[in-house]
């Protein structure tokens, strides 16, 4: 007589897919790359999932995926690239109805400044995040008759510049940055630049540093505390050798771009046509894109021929740029600097010779 059979356990009829283990899972995310539509699907499955793409943005997404470009004319949100994103994102930013200004891309965030007459209340920065559209907070300014030029995230603060020598703080993320109306509204810290500093134009984390860039290719370091007595704060200028004269650079158009490639540090110029070549057209075209590395021992800018693996991806209307690895899935060769800018044919360019090679677009 055969023993009876062990008993198979039945098994569930649902599976508790928000318990899975992290690694598998963060295999899954990685072969999602570069579809950001399957990106959301994932999001969309459960809190646990949405929790580990958060966790993960900025050592995964990031690093793989071409930025989002906002279109200041239709206020769509698109890609660089259609494998990223086939069709614009569903959601549109108020940049016409609120008669905003795009003022940055930063830390996956969309940053406006809405300017308001003194009739029309006061002017504010609304943050949006730029993957869903979904998180949206609107922070009132210190005042409405500064001209902001430019706003950017740190892990810990909000920062907006209106001029060359000072600019606001405020931590970020905050739990209420306006409480009520009758209230005095956020709590901004003022600080200084150093006095040789021009207009600042970018910022970006490297490191464990938080550095930033003037229009001149001068390069800072912020030191943010989030403590309410932190008014010992301080911006560094720090020395570094070996960049071209100010003036053989676009500064404000295109503007100096800093990009942490991995480990690297880049700076990416886009030199323009001698001054005697240009004087009879009183205009100066772009002949070539630069990219330079910073030796962080000597302080010290090396012009880069090769970037290798990592592609430069520089959006112009918000005065971002970002470094991608691995991204021929995108359709994206490696190597190459790849702009785009309200207006930016190659009809604008004087015969570039990019080194890395260069990818001229139109905003979509």
């Amino acid at each position: 007589m055969k023993p009876p059979a062990a008993a198979v356990p039945a098994m569930p009829e649902f599976r508790d897919w928000g318990g899975l283990p992290e690694l598998p899972l963060s295999e899954v995310l990685q072969r999602l790359l570069p579809c950001l539509r399957s990106i959301y699907a994932f999001a969309a499955v459960c809190r646990p999932w949405r929790l580990l793409l958060r966790a993960s943005a900025a050592d995964l997404l990031r690093p793989g995926l071409p930025p989002l470009i906002l279109n200041p004319e239709s206020s769509i949100v698109a890609a660089f690239y259609k494998l990223v994103l086939a069709e614009p994102l569903s959601y549109r930013t108020d940049l016409r109805a609120e008669g905003a200004v795009l003022l940055s891309a930063s830390r996956g965030h969309l940053l406006l400044h809405r300017r308001r007459g003194p009739s029309e209340g006061e002017a504010r920065i609304i943050i949006i995040d730029a993957f869903t559209g979904a998180e949206r907070r609107e922070v009132t300014l210190p005042s409405p008759r500064f001209a902001y030029h430019y706003a950017a995230l740190s892990p810990t603060h909000l920062l907006v510049f209106h001029s060359r020598h000072a600019f606001f703080s405020l931590p970020f993320p905050f739990p209420d940055p306006n409480p009520n109306p009758s209230s005095s509204g956020p709590h901004w810290t003022k600080h200084t630049l150093p006095r040789s500093a021009s207009f600042v134009t970018g910022v970006l984390e490297f490191r464990g540093r938080f550095l930033g860039l003037t229009d001149r290719a001068q390069l800072l370091e912020f030191r943010l505390r989030t403590s309410p007595q932190g008014r010992g704060q301080t911006v560094q200028m720090l020395p570094a050798a070996g960049l071209p004269d100010a003036t053989t650079f676009e500064r404000w158009h295109f503007g100096p771009r800093l990009v942490a490639a991995g480990d690297r540090l880049l700076l990416v110029l886009f030199m323009l046509e001698p001054k005697s070549a240009a004087s009879l057209q009183n205009k100066r075209g772009v002949k070539k894109v630069a990219v330079y590395g910073l030796d962080m021992a000597q302080m010290r800018w090396e012009e880069v021929e090769n970037i290798g693996a990592y592609s430069l991806f520089v959006d112009c209307a918000s005065r971002s740029a970002a470094a991608c690895i691995d991204v021929r899935r995108c359709g994206v060769e490696e190597n190459r600097v790849c702009v785009v800018a309200p207006g930016c044919t190659p009809a604008n360019w004087v015969e570039p010779t990019p080194n890395p090679p260069l990818s001229i677009f139109q905003e979509p």
